[in-house]
């Protein structure tokens, strides 16, 4: 009986102290690879000087310093907006104007220098229409969404951005009036009722110089010209 209890009592301290089976790891989660500051598209390239502009754009490509920086400009407003070229451009004439041309420059030229994002930097297209990491056109449904609409610009544009000159924007801002109040204007693009622009830097007068003393005379010439009178 004694070897039995002994053997029984080995068994157990045996399985007590066994280590318990390896459990599966979880995969480790993947990191994306931060991707690579971009590269200035208009530095000389082996000696040779960037293409210059085939012409002045203001609105979208209003800062294109180059050729190539027009393709740049656009690729990223294409990716911004989960478009291709031909969203916007009228593929047998790339000049041509389109009426998304048109909205495009205007909300660039009249609309994006008014607003200031709250966590700094210039404002870009896909401050608004890439906010979720995904591009898309219509930012508001497709089509429109009232209840879409109004969550967005509560939630999304007013808490990210302020009035580039300063201070908070509300519906009134844009709409004239508030939401559900007589006169609230649904309409925004191509409209003159837009945050105010930021002012210009005040210029700064240049400092004042004082007229410089005249010389006084050495010490005893002036009574030796008294004297010589």
């Amino acid at each position: 009986m004694k070897a039995g209890g002994r053997l029984a009592a080995l068994l157990f301290l045996a399985a007590c102290g066994t280590a318990p089976p390896p459990r599966d790891r979880p995969p480790a989660a993947k990191v994306a690879a931060p991707e690579p500051p971009p590269t200035d598209p208009c530095i000389e390239l082996q000696g040779k000087p960037p293409v210059p502009l085939d012409k002045q754009y203001s609105g979208v490509l209003k800062r294109a310093r180059c050729q190539a920086e027009v393709l740049a400009i656009m690729n990223g407003v294409a990716k911004a907006l989960g478009v291709g070229c031909e969203y916007c451009h009228d593929e047998a004439d790339y000049t041509q104007s389109t009426p998304k041309k048109e909205v495009a420059n205007w909300m660039a030229r009249e609309l994006m220098p008014r607003l200031a994002k709250r966590s700094g930097g210039d404002t870009t297209c896909a401050d608004c229409h890439a906010d979720d990491g995904k591009g898309k056109a219509k930012i508001l449904g497709s089509p429109r969404n009232r209840q879409r609409a109004v969550e967005w610009m509560t939630v999304r544009l007013v808490e990210r951005f302020d009035a580039a000159a300063g201070g908070p924007l509300y519906c009134a801002t844009c709409h004239v009036r508030r939401l559900g109040d007589p006169g609230f204007d649904p309409h925004v693009i191509f409209t003159e009722h837009l945050p105010p622009l930021s002012a210009p830097p005040l210029a700064v007068p240049p400092a004042s110089v004082a007229p410089a003393s005249p010389t006084s005379a050495p010490s005893g010439v002036e009574g030796a010209q008294d004297g010589e009178r």
